[in-house]
């Protein structure tokens, strides 16, 4: 802790609390704006996948409708491994906003 102590005698001797108080305060905002970063990216990292009876709640279509627009391959974009189908959240909300536009 030799480099500590130094600090510590350097700081006490030139900076003033004021001076202090203000780093104190830029470090905490790059704290908080580094934690905003670090929650953003967990989110975007993080792929919600849904089952078709969520995708049926949510787009209003009957898992029947569902299966029958896999089949035609037309629809929200879906995944299948093994016998389970998978959608993910934010292909299904684009194709719906697709969806308005014709």
């Amino acid at each position: 802790m030799k480099g500590t102590s130094s600090f510590r005698n350097y700081r006490s001797d030139r900076l003033s609390d004021r001076d202090l108080e203000e780093i104190r305060g830029v470090i905490l905002e790059c704290l908080d704006e580094l934690s905003d970063r670090i929650v953003s990216t967990k989110s975007e990292q993080q792929i919600e996948y849904l089952k078709t009876c969520q995708v049926a709640e949510m787009t209003g279509f009957s898992q029947a409708t569902l299966e029958t627009f896999r089949s035609k391959r037309t629809g929200p974009p879906f995944y299948k491994q093994g016998y389970n189908v998978r959608y993910r959240a934010d292909e299904v909300r684009a194709w719906m906003e697709a969806d308005r536009s014709h």
